[in-house]
């Protein structure tokens, strides 16, 4: 399947080629990768070669929210080389540009929930989707995934999450402080994972 294709599957072939043709433009190659445990896409400069990579998802909001927040950082990239902060106040700037250069409100309008809360985040957008509970929330009314936010589960309560088991200890402002039961290590997870309560 071509990028073309691949994005036709989210997008109108016109908005689809639109964005190709921004890239070809700024000689960024994109890159659909398998979905990555660490991150949902990157934004990558190496010499003169630039590249994008967003990871596979079936969910279209997810997808295209993570596709113009790494566009943003091209963009950023483009106007500023390496001299602003990566997720600073020109990123923000051009994220929310980008999003309405593209038209994406058309597509996010499909659903007024999802619509409203990204328009919010887009106030300030955060270096990732998933870190806005409310955004991933929204989102993820499209996944076929069983289970229930982390930040819904009580103080003390064992969850099951890739595989591990852990006991949340406590809430932060966007992760949570948990331990794995069987090695004792804390690790701080996003609240908006989707774990199985134990």
């Amino acid at each position: 399947m071509s990028i073309l294709e691949y994005l036709e599957k989210h997008l109108p072939t016109f908005k689809s080629q639109c964005i190709l043709d921004y890239l070809a433009d700024a000689k960024c190659v994109l890159k659909i990768t398998k979905p990555r445990k660490t991150k949902r896409g990157d934004f990558r400069q190496y010499g003169t070669d630039l590249s994008i990579s967003v990871n596979h998802d079936d969910n279209s909001y997810r997808f295209l929210f993570t596709l113009i927040h790494e566009i943003a950082h091209l963009k950023t990239y483009l106007e500023f080389k390496n001299k602003v902060n990566p997720h600073g106040s020109e990123w923000k700037r051009n994220f929310k540009d980008l999003f309405y250069y593209f038209k994406m409100e058309e597509e996010f309008g499909k659903d007024a929930e999802i619509l409203q809360e990204v328009k919010q985040e887009l106030l300030n957008p955060k270096a990732c989707s998933g870190v806005s509970l409310l955004v991933e929330k929204a989102f993820s009314k499209f996944d076929e995934v069983e289970g229930v936010y982390l930040d819904e589960l009580q103080l003390g309560q064992r969850f099951v999450f890739r595989n591990h088991t852990y006991e949340k200890l406590e809430s932060r402002r966007t992760r949570v402080m948990c331990v794995n039961v069987l090695n004792k290590r804390k690790y701080t997870i996003n609240k908006a994972a989707i774990v199985v309560p134990c």
